[in-house]
């Protein structure tokens, strides 16, 4: 007895093919926040976090500076000139006020 082979025209052997929605429900969303870190890295400013720092630590000049002196946990800031002097250097470098 010979085994009987299938006709050709069926493929009952053969695996399904994959859908290709599966591609693109994983490969979309990898795309578009790869997209999106590069548009992000580009309009980055990099003196963006220096004047973030410098207006902070002229926030925090004034406001230790309020305080009584007995109050002051850390003596960075002597008097008001201290918190001018970072203003006038702010200013300067930016040329905006903080």
């Amino acid at each position: 007895m010979k085994p009987t082979s299938p006709p050709e025209g069926s493929n009952t052997a053969a695996a399904p093919k994959k859908s290709p929605i599966v591609a693109w429900l994983i490969g979309l969303p990898v795309v578009i926040f790869a997209v999106l870190m590069l548009i992000g890295k580009l309009m980055d400013d990099p003196q963006r976090e220096q004047r973030w720092v410098d207006s902070e630590t002229i926030k925090i000049c004034w406001k230790q500076i309020s305080k009584p002196e007995a109050e002051r946990k850390t003596q960075e800031f002597h008097s008001q000139e201290d918190c001018d002097q970072l203003e006038l250097a702010f200013k300067q470098k930016y040329n905006e006020n903080p």
